[in-house]
């Protein structure tokens, strides 16, 4: 059953977060230019530390759980529960970013926030549309073992 919704859905959020690797989601505008801020380890200049070591582990963790969540059309209630905790884990992605930014702007210059820094929310809406789905598909088997 891997035709189904849900796993488009699922999907669209693993498309979402291998491209976070590659789309800035912070600027650092000093009086000399800017540096963009990504995720993939080159594309950042000398500006970041290890701070930004966090977002990328939570992006690593957020593609292998939703790829992982696709597979597991046997087990529904596992599958849901693990898409009601990848909903978290974007929302938290979300929170690095921007405290992420919190701490830059003390440090260095203003930050000024790409479409990197929101995409994680648009994952998050189609994540929690998977877990709807699913629950959904659930309650329906449960309805048709009731008549049996």
């Amino acid at each position: 059953m891997i035709q189904r919704k849900q796993t488009l859905f699922l999907l669209v959020v693993v498309i979402i977060a291998i491209t976070l690797f590659f789309i800035t989601f912070q600027n650092i505008v000093i009086p000399n230019g800017h540096w963009p801020i990504c995720l993939m380890p080159g594309c950042s200049s000398d500006i970041t530390n290890s701070n930004i070591y966090f977002p990328i582990v939570f992006n690593v963790i957020i593609l292998i759980l939703s790829t992982t969540i696709i597979f597991l059309y046997k087990n529904r209630v596992l599958q849901y529960k693990l898409a009601n905790l990848l909903v978290l884990f974007n929302i938290f992605l979300v929170g690095l970013f921007f405290l992420l930014s919190y701490i830059k702007e003390g440090q260095t210059g203003t930050v000024s926030y790409q479409i990197g820094s929101f995409l994680p929310l648009i994952s998050a809406v189609f994540a929690y549309l998977a877990a709807h789905f699913i629950k959904k598909d659930e309650q329906m088997v449960r309805s048709a073992d009731r008549i049996r």
